[in-house]
């Protein structure tokens, strides 16, 4: 197809935020609205930081409005945007499905709670008695930490098997920090385990790939939820996020660490 004709095409081109119904929109979320449709054709290569410039608007407001239209943040509604502008690209459909799988990682990344990671990283610090739960595909990032964890000579014990956690939950030692990595936090799998470790006093890390049971968790447990999304025809999820997560954590003990050793 000629270059020209390309282009003018794209010009012309009705996205995906034509079709969205504003009606039930408040007044910014009209005006970032009426912003992309306008910059349509530049919107997949501009920043936060140049939109929010633009419309004297805060970051948060902009990543609200996107998930609001069911995306992860900004970066996933720029990749969904920068497809349909570019349908007609060669791009394979894995080159396709990995630019989205990045798209939700820096979304996850742009809106990361430091505070938690700090908090976990000092709870890892604290506790002599250290148990990190994963299974399948869990397993990876569980395993990962795990491994860290004995190089840094921060002692742990590292379990896959479901059953096991469920004997061990009602023998954990007082105020044990219990990590489980999941999938899926669902009452029927987890509640009779989470229950033993809270009479028990432990504290319990959530690092899941979907929302977690809100029956399952109390004030005193820590709850991060990575986002990850299914991969494509297979019941599994990513883990790039989880393994962010982990690295987060790594990063952060090993400064830590390095700290002491080395107080000037």
């Amino acid at each position: 197809m000629n270059t020209s004709v390309s282009i003018r095409k794209a010009l012309n081109m009705k996205t995906f935020l034509n079709q969205i119904d504003s009606s039930n929109f408040t007044e910014n979320d009209k005006m970032i609205l009426d912003y992309f449709i306008q910059h349509k054709n530049h919107l997949p290569y501009l920043s936060l930081s140049d939109i929010c410039k633009d419309l004297y608007l805060s970051n948060a407001t902009i990543v609200r409005f996107c998930q609001k239209l069911g995306f992860k943040g900004f970066n996933e509604l720029k990749f969904t945007l920068r497809n349909e502008l570019h349908s007609s690209s060669d791009f394979s459909n894995s080159w396709k499905i990995l630019q989205r799988r990045t798209a939700v990682l820096e979304d996850f990344i742009d809106n990361i709670d430091a505070v938690k990671i700090k908090d976990i990283c000092s709870e890892i610090m604290r506790n002599k008695s250290i148990y990190i739960y994963g299974r399948n595909m869990s397993s990876l990032p569980a395993k990962y930490l795990y491994s860290m964890l004995n190089s840094m000579d921060i002692p742990c014990i590292y379990i896959d098997w479901i059953d096991f956690l469920r004997a061990l939950s009602k023998s954990l030692p007082e105020n044990a920090t219990l990590i489980i990595f999941t999938n899926y936090g669902e009452a029927s799998i987890y509640q009779s385990i989470i229950d033993s470790c809270h009479q028990r006093h432990a504290n319990i890390i959530w690092i899941s790939s979907s929302e977690i049971n809100p029956s399952l968790l109390t004030d005193s447990d820590t709850y991060i939820w990575t986002q990850e999304v299914p991969l494509e025809h297979v019941h599994l999820r990513t883990k790039m996020t989880s393994f962010l997560v982990v690295q987060l954590i790594v990063e952060y003990l090993r400064h830590h660490i390095k700290k002491q050793e080395d107080p000037f």
